[in-house]
């Protein structure tokens, strides 16, 4: 039996296309675009209701992404059809890491408690570019269980400098002192 494809065989074609029209990175706004309209709660709810025929919904995807290339409005169409959408995120992830490795820039991500300003953003994107001798393309993130500190991820490498791993670290020495 035949595999479905992945948000990473998609994203692969579609550079791939892209590529060699030259397009790679205004498909990727196209793509980030294309996710924020098809997400959108109305646009979500019309495609994926089953009573509504296939044919409908492609015909809405197109009105919706008039200003597209074709070719990434067919992808969402066939993503419709097959009731795949929910791989579009997935598609754009794994599109821009492709997009990033042929620009040879590093994908990193911040996640920390509060929002980063714009100069701390910029300085850590700056000392991640150093360490890694190549550009980095920063997204950060915010997850309030942090507490403070930040946690970055370059690839699979991850530095956890958030104080709640710090006081989780903290609480495993007490109940081994105190167990001992």
């Amino acid at each position: 039996m035949a595999q479905a494809p992945t948000a990473k065989r998609y994203a692969q074609a579609m550079f791939q296309l892209a590529r060699e029209q030259g397009q790679e990175s205004a498909w990727l706004e196209q793509l980030q675009a294309a996710q924020a309209l098809l997400g959108a709660p109305d646009a979500r709810l019309y495609l994926t209701v089953p009573r509504v025929r296939a044919e409908q919904k492609v015909d809405a995807v197109r009105q919706l992404l008039t200003e597209m290339h074709t070719l990434v409005v067919n992808t969402m169409a066939l993503l419709v059809t097959r009731q795949g959408l929910a791989l579009l995120p997935g598609i754009v992830i794994e599109y821009s890491a492709l997009l990033n490795a042929s620009l040879g820039r590093a994908q990193a991500t911040v996640t920390s408690a509060v929002p980063l300003s714009e100069q701390q953003h910029d300085r850590l994107r700056g000392l991640l570019s150093q360490m890694l001798t190549k550009e980095v393309v920063l997204e950060a993130r915010q997850d309030p269980e942090t507490l403070g500190g930040a946690i970055v991820q370059v690839g699979d490498q991850v530095i956890d400098g958030s104080v709640r791993t710090r006081l989780q670290a903290m609480r495993h020495q007490l109940a081994r002192q105190t167990a001992g």
